[in-house]
């Protein structure tokens, strides 16, 4: 049994503390976007530019809240829809999708992945420690001038001038016309090359595509790049709800509009913003759920409280799974989910033998992650993944106690001793 991934906006992420961050990160797998990491750092850019002192407390409070142990960071949207254009497949069932540093083959002949730790982890170890770089804040001034400029669906605009937008007076009228204008034949080249110019795609790589495209028969985009035609529906049911009124020009609206290219990519999308509420019911997959952010907040709250009169042993049997209070947003999602309570594994056995087993595999998979790359075939599944993360003093302690790591399991003097022979030894590799 898994856990449910969900994806958190700034406003959801930020309305939470760490104790409840921390047990969000027990019971849901906590998709990191892209836009959240930048979104935040853009804030502190913004208030130097103006001259405020720069919140390093604040960006500290918010890398503390984001334990890359137990998140995944999404690969950036426009990366993935080069890829759909070009024939690769993208994962749209609600599964993270990540940057795979190689493929490769345990002993035993198990084939699997190796994930090492992305660049928006490495800045937040760098936040942890009020590391601010001049590179960081070029890169959040960047990003927030291509993604808030007033121009940016421009390219969009151009193209779809030959149809003229009737007005709606709901956002479900606007999900119909969308929906069908999306399906008109005579205009699917424009739309490619919409795509194009929005996503920042080179000239070679858009006759690439085309190329493709024409050998296929000329489909429509929503056959042809399935996560394409997601991001360009959120497109145009964004400019033309600005073009009829539903939606307003608030500056930050284009920005939250980044948020929805990765709703493929959770079970869970949560926020408190207006323009989530207004857009997401028009786009969102059978399998998801949309959840308010201030309803989240409340039922994590409760939880913390919960666990908090649990005696020690008590709490750590709620590690992976909630507590059974039957009228907790968590526990009906996992029962919706996974018919929890019946599927748990809480009061599941394990024997010695079966703990040794599992042991050797993890060893003989990390082993794994040190040997030569091999090609894996786009339908073959992997049978493993292993993924690097980092572990900080500050993070929540791995055995569900709600303690920092350094004042439950590994005091902080052993944990300097094992990060020092960690980087020591990282040090040997990197010379050899």
């Amino acid at each position: 049994m898994g856990n449910l991934t969900i994806i958190l906006d700034k406003s959801s992420f930020q309305s939470l503390n760490y104790e409840e961050l921390s047990l969000l990160s027990n019971y849901y797998l906590h998709v990191i976007t892209p836009v959240l990491t930048l979104e935040i750092l853009g804030d502190l850019t913004k208030e130097a530019k103006e001259g405020k002192t720069p919140p390093v407390e604040r960006v500290k409070d918010f890398a503390n809240k984001l334990f890359p142990v137990e998140t995944i960071v999404n690969l950036h949207y426009k990366l993935l829809a080069k890829g759909d254009l070009l024939g690769g497949k993208v994962v749209t069932d609600g599964r993270p999708n990540v940057g795979v540093n190689k493929a490769v083959e345990s002993e035993t002949g198990q084939r699997g992945i190796y994930l090492q730790e992305s660049e928006e982890e490495k800045s937040i170890y760098k936040w942890k420690d009020g590391r601010f770089t001049e590179a960081d804040q070029e890169l959040s001034t960047l990003w927030r001038m291509t993604t808030t400029q007033e121009n940016l669906l421009e390219n969009l605009k151009r193209s779809l001038t030959q149809i003229q937008s009737p007005s709606f007076s709901s956002f479900f009228e606007l999900r119909n016309f969308v929906n069908g204008f999306l399906e008109i034949h005579a205009i699917q080249l424009s739309l490619l090359m919409a795509l194009f110019q929005n996503y920042d795609l080179d000239p070679a790589t858009g006759l690439q595509i085309i190329q493709r495209w024409n050998l296929a028969g000329k489909p429509l985009i929503k056959d042809f790049a399935p996560y394409s035609y997601h991001c360009l529906k959120v497109d145009c049911l964004f400019l033309y709800g600005l073009t009829s009124g539903l939606i307003t020009t608030r500056s930050t609206n284009r920005v939250d509009l980044e948020y929805l290219y990765y709703l493929p990519f959770c079970k869970i999308f949560t926020s408190n913003d207006k323009i989530h509420n207004d857009l997401v019911p028009l786009v969102i997959f059978p399998y998801q759920k949309f959840i308010i952010g201030t309803d989240l907040k409340s039922d994590l709250k409760r939880l913390v409280e919960h666990l908090d009169s649990l005696s020690l042993e008590e709490r750590r049997k709620f590690k992976n799974e909630p507590p059974l209070l039957e009228d907790s947003l968590t526990f009906k999602l996992w029962q919706e989910f996974y018919g929890y309570p019946q599927t748990s594994n809480m009061n599941r056995h394990v024997s010695p033998e079966e703990k040794a087993y599992m042991k050797k595999k993890m060893e003989e998979f990390e082993k794994a992650t040190h040997g030569d790359a091999i090609e894996l075939g786009n339908e073959e599944s992997p049978e493993f993944i292993v993924k690097e993360s980092f572990l900080s003093k500050n993070d929540p302690c791995f055995c569900g106690s709600g303690k920092r790591v350094i004042d439950c399991c590994i005091p902080e003097e052993e944990f300097n001793r094992i990060a020092i022979e960690y980087m020591r030894n990282r040090v040997k590799n990197e010379k050899k």
